[in-house]
């Protein structure tokens, strides 16, 4: 469903409240804190940036980087 046709869930002109230019960025793929935050949001996502399919490979992505960080000697 595309939630932008909707009437009540998506105002007029609202894709010019948010600078979507900077969703996927690769900046947003290192961790940083010496590897202790990993960025994970829809934002962050290279793919279906804005999106819940972008929220969720963005959680996926950072859950593995955690996962091999701590299995890691």
């Amino acid at each position: 469903m595309d939630w932008r046709t909707e009437p009540y869930t998506s105002p007029t002109g609202v894709e010019q409240l948010q600078a979507y230019e900077t969703f996927g960025h690769p900046i947003y793929l290192d961790p940083i804190m010496d590897g202790r935050i990993h960025w994970a949001s829809t934002e962050t996502s290279q793919e279906a940036a804005g999106h819940i399919e972008g929220a969720l490979a963005a959680g996926v992505r950072a859950a593995r980087r955690t996962l091999a960080r701590a299995s890691s000697p």
